[in-house]
């Protein structure tokens, strides 16, 4: 992984339901070259392999937006920057 060479906020792409992190592996690549840090958190339980998660479709039935919202604020909140904080906080707000 190569270190950011800009001093924008970082890059968080979320990935839709029924797909993992892996889906944005062509942006990350992009971004990344770009100079940009890119944080790509992955759902609650997602972070396995498509195949495994095909093979334990619980996971993906298990999965609620409260969860994965409270997920995606932390991951968000833990970065070191405040850009993006609002937008995760209020994503949050909305879903309870």
């Amino acid at each position: 992984m190569s270190e950011p060479t800009t001093t924008a906020p970082p890059i968080v792409l979320i990935h839709g339901l029924w797909m993992t992190a892996r889906s944005r592996d062509r942006w990350v690549q992009y971004y990344r070259a770009k100079g940009y840090e890119v944080v790509v958190p992955t759902y609650p339980g997602f972070g396995i392999e498509v195949e495994a998660l095909r093979e334990k479709p619980e996971i993906i039935a298990a999965a609620s937006v409260p969860e994965t919202l409270d997920h995606l604020s932390d991951v968000v909140e833990n970065l070191d920057r405040t850009t993006g904080r609002r937008c995760c906080s209020s994503w949050a707000a909305r879903a309870t």
